[in-house]
Parts: structure tokens; C-alpha cells; sequence
């Protein structure tokens, strides 16, 4: 039920990681767009590829990066028990572990994995009860992943040429590594 992560590892990099079962890359940007809102987006795999994504423009105006950046889990959060629950019904499995989401702000995956709320996230609302609920029942795994290693970031924000062909290498698999693109 794992398959091995496509990027053969750099001189002096472990060996090769067993990837989830299920997956997702989850990212946001603050304060990015039109009226002060913020953008999130994720990518969910399935045993290697990809099966959901989305881009969107948060509906409220945040005050944190870090409020962006949990908002944007909740969305991922949301798609993660839809993808569990939907390879349930189909009972091809039989045991679908938990969702790892891969994400780059080190403050909101505290506040998921069971950080305390202080006066800037005390008003984050249920939501992010309900996303703290579910990594605490272990349907979701927030897990940390450094940015340049994180291809949600094409969803949320303008990248140079060789970041967005390396994260577009990640999305597509060897079959991007073996298409020429203009």
C-alpha cells in the first residue's frame, strides 16, 4: 500500500522515503489578493497520484499568516475525510490510515497537533476545532515540509521558472521528467 517517492535523494540525502498511502501538499499565502484576502491551495494523492486539488481566495480577510495558513488546512482537512471516506465506500481497502498533509508553517502545525491557543489564534473559530478533532482521532497527519519542497506553493503565489518546473516534476511523476514543455 506504499509506493516510493519518485526524486532520487541528492549526495548526502537519505535513502528514498516510503510515501503515504494518502497525501497532501497544503499552502497559503497572506493577504495576497484583491481586498487583503488570502489564497489557499492543495494537492491530495492517491498511492502516488493525483486525485484532487484546488486554488481559492479565502472568503474573509485574515490578520495572520498563520491564520491564513490554518484556514488553508481546514480546506485541506475538509477534502481529506471526503478522499477517506469515498476509498471506504469503495472497499478496495481494508484499512485507509491516516491523511499526512504536508505543510510549511511550523506555527499553525503546532497549533493542529496539539498546541495551545493564545490571543492571536483564540478567535479561529470551530472549524479549527473540527481540525484539531481530526488530527487528534488520526484521520490527518500534519506533518512539516520545507517550502521549496512544497508544490502547493504554484497555487498560492508567483514562482520563478525553476521552482515551477521542479514542483510541476513532483505533481506529474516521471511523465513530467519525460515530456519536453516549451
Amino acid at each position: 500500500m506504499y509506493t516510493k517517492w519518485s526524486n532520487t535523494p541528492a549526495a548526502g540525502e537519505e535513502e528514498e522515503k516510503e510515501k503515504p498511502f494518502v497525501y497532501s501538499f497544503c499552502d497559503s499565502s497572506f493577504a495576497s489578493e484583491r481586498g487583503n484576502k488570502s489564497r489557499h491551495g492543495y494537492l491530495f494523492f492517491v498511492l502516488g497520484g493525483l486525485v484532487s486539488w484546488q486554488s481559492c481566495c479565502s472568503k474573509r480577510v485574515v490578520t495572520s499568516s498563520t491564520e491564513a495558513e490554518c484556514h488553508g488546512l481546514v480546506e485541506a482537512g475538509k477534502e481529506a475525510r471526503w478522499i477517506r471516506e469515498f476509498l471506504a465506500e469503495l472497499s478496495l481497502f481494508t484499512h485507509i490510515p491516516s491523511v499526512t498533509i504536508y505543510q510549511d508553517n511550523q506555527s499553525a502545525i503546532r497549533l493542529v497537533t496539539g498546541g495551545v491557543c493564545h490571543k492571536r489564534s483564540k478567535h479561529f473559530g470551530i472549524e479549527f476545532d473540527a481540525l484539531k478533532e481530526m488530527q487528534q482521532e488520526g484521520e490527518i497527519d500534519v506533518i512539516y515540509k520545507n517550502t521549496n519542497d512544497l508544490p502547493a506553493d504554484m497555487f498560492t503565489k508567483n514562482l520563478p521558472p525553476s521552482s515551477f518546473v521542479r514542483h510541476r516534476d513532483t505533481i506529474m511523476g516521471e511523465r513530467g521528467r519525460q515530456r519536453e514543455w516549451a
